[in-house]
C-alpha cells in the first residue's frame, strides 16, 4: 500500500484550516484594537478642544476684567485729580465740593478700581498702570484653568491617530494572509503547500507589525494604552 504524501494527507488541510482560524481571530482582534485606538483618539481630541475653549474663555474673561478695572482706575484718577485741584483752591465752595467728592464719590470709584488703583505694585514709574501684571494675577487666581494643557491632549490624539493608521496597514496584511490561505484550500495539490507558506509568512509579517506598532506607540504615550 502506497503511503500518501504530506500534500495528499488531510494534515495539510487541517493545518490550513487552523491557520485560517488563527488569522481570522487575529484579524478580529486587530479590528477591535483599531476601533479602540480610534475612539481614544477622538476622546483625546475632544478633550483638547474643550480644554482649549475653557482656557480661551478664561483668558477672555480675565482680559475683560483687566480692561474694566483699567476704565474704573482712569475714572478714579481723573476725579482724584479734580478733587485735589478743588482742595488747592482758596474758595470755600470749591473746598466743600472737594470734601463731598472725597467722602462720597472717591471711595466708590476706588473700590471699583481695586486693586489696580489701590495696590502700588500695579503702578509703573511713569504713573501708568501695569495691565499685564494685573492680567497675570487674575490668571493665577484660576489654577484649575491655568493647569489645562490642550496641547498635550492634541499631541496624544495625534499619536492615537498615527497608531490607528499603522494598525490599518497591519490589518491589511492579515486580510492578505487570509486571501492566500483561502486560496490554498481551493488550489491544486502542487501549489497548496507553497501558497500556504506564503499565507503563513504574510500572517507572521502582519502579526509582527501589530506587536511592534503596539509596543512603540505605548512607549511614546508613556505607557498609556
Amino acid at each position: 500500500m502506497i503511503k500518501p504524501s504530506f500534500l495528499d494527507s488531510p494534515r495539510l488541510e487541517f493545518i490550513i484550516a487552523g491557520l485560517i482560524a488563527i488569522v481570522s481571530v487575529t484579524f478580529a482582534l486587530s479590528a477591535w484594537r483599531t476601533s479602540v485606538v480610534a475612539s481614544s483618539a477622538g476622546d483625546a481630541s475632544r478633550k483638547g478642544i474643550i480644554d482649549a475653549l475653557k482656557k480661551q474663555a478664561s483668558t477672555n474673561e480675565d482680559w475683560r476684567r483687566t480692561f474694566e478695572q483699567a476704565g474704573y482706575a482712569e475714572t478714579y484718577a481723573t476725579y482724584l485729580a479734580q478733587v485735589q485741584a478743588l482742595e488747592a483752591s482758596s474758595e470755600p465752595a470749591a473746598t466743600d465740593q472737594a470734601a463731598n467728592l472725597r467722602k462720597y464719590l472717591l471711595p466708590s470709584l476706588q473700590q471699583l478700581a481695586n486693586p489696580l488703583a489701590t495696590d502700588s505694585k500695579y503702578k509703573k514709574a511713569d504713573g501708568t498702570y501695569d495691565f499685564q501684571m494685573l492680567f497675570t494675577d487674575l490668571e493665577a487666581q484660576s489654577p484649575d484653568l491655568s493647569g489645562l494643557k490642550p496641547e498635550a491632549s492634541f499631541q496624544l490624539a495625534d499619536r492615537y491617530f498615527a497608531e490607528q493608521r499603522w494598525l490599518v496597514v497591519a490589518s491589511v496584511l492579515l486580510a492578505v494572509s487570509l486571501f492566500w490561505l483561502a486560496l490554498a484550500e481551493v488550489s491544486g495539490k502542487r501549489l497548496r503547500l507553497a501558497i500556504t507558506i506564503i499565507g503563513a509568512a504574510v500572517y507572521a509579517l502582519g502579526l509582527g507589525a501589530l506587536v511592534v506598532i503596539e509596543v512603540v506607540f505605548v512607549l511614546l504615550r508613556g505607557g498609556v494604552l
